[in-house]
């Protein structure tokens, strides 16, 4: 690897997170666990040198990738010339809307640095943009927020939003020297397929309103919170958001952490309708 980058003139950068996915074994699992049928329209986030790519296209399946940076992209171009690959350079949170509105997406794989991963899966889950399988490589830390319970340190708005518009199973971790170069820390694979495990959210947009400003400050209590809540125009009167909570019966004087992610579609499920 090290020789083949050399010769190309070719550097991870440390900026973009790039760390590349050595292990066989692990992107053979990744690949089974996506159960790619040929004919499918799949997005890859971070092709890299393009080991997955290429399995993937050796399945039948038509390809996207989105590759920040250009030197890759010119590699992967010139690799894959002639496959069913089509090769994007920039940023996917830039790209991926024009792209899901020309055709349908029916798989999504992404080995995601620490610094996008985040913003990136609660956009595709905010817009809807999760299709029937989604297989994401993060770093160990990403994977503990992501399925976190209530009342741990690791337990966020982003934990909320994970499981209330999803169905999540942790597939196996990833040491460092699975990757090139080796990360500081272990990863993990996660499979994600959309679900509303907890029911139907009635306002989607208020609902991640009313998580994200309760976990603005983790410290206060959920009364503290009201305040806030009072000032945006999206909410009902402070009033009614607090008789909310007691019908709900969640005492306020627990801080946002405490509360589960039902309860949590159920509270606004009950403002939405106040």
């Amino acid at each position: 690897m090290r020789s083949f980058l050399a010769k190309r003139k070719l550097a991870p950068r440390r900026r973009w997170g790039q760390n590349f996915l050595i292990n066989r074994g692990a992107r053979e699992k990744l690949i089974s666990h996506l159960e790619i049928v040929p004919g499918q329209k799949i997005w890859e986030i971070g092709a890299g040198l393009g080991a997955m790519s290429e399995m993937i296209l050796d399945r039948g399946a038509q390809l996207t990738v989105f590759e920040i940076d250009s030197a890759y992209c010119d590699w992967l171009n010139e690799y894959l010339r002639g496959r069913e690959i089509c090769v994007l350079e920039g940023d996917v949170m830039k790209n991926w809307r024009a792209q899901r509105d020309k055709h349908k997406i029916d798989r999504i794989l992404g080995n995601l640095p620490y610094n996008v991963a985040s913003a990136t899966i609660s956009a595709l889950i905010e817009n809807r943009c999760l299709t029937p399988i989604n297989i994401f490589v993060v770093q160990e830390e990403m994977c503990e927020r992501i399925i976190s319970k209530p009342g741990l340190k690791t337990y966020s708005s982003f934990s909320v939003l994970c499981q209330t518009g999803a169905i999540i199973n942790d597939i196996g971790r990833l040491s460092p020297g699975s990757f090139y170069p080796r990360p500081r820390v272990n990863s993990r694979m996660i499979l994600m397929r959309p679900a509303e495990p907890y029911g139907r959210i009635e306002d989607p947009a208020q609902f991640r309103l009313l998580v994200r400003t309760s976990f603005s400050s983790r410290r206060k209590i959920l009364s503290n919170c009201l305040d806030r809540l009072d000032s945006l125009t999206k909410f009902p009167t402070k009033e009614s958001v607090k008789e909310a909570f007691h019908a709900e019966k969640i005492n306020l004087r627990q801080r946002p952490e405490a509360i589960s992610p039902g309860q949590w579609v159920t509270l606004s499920n009950r403002i939405a309708k106040s």
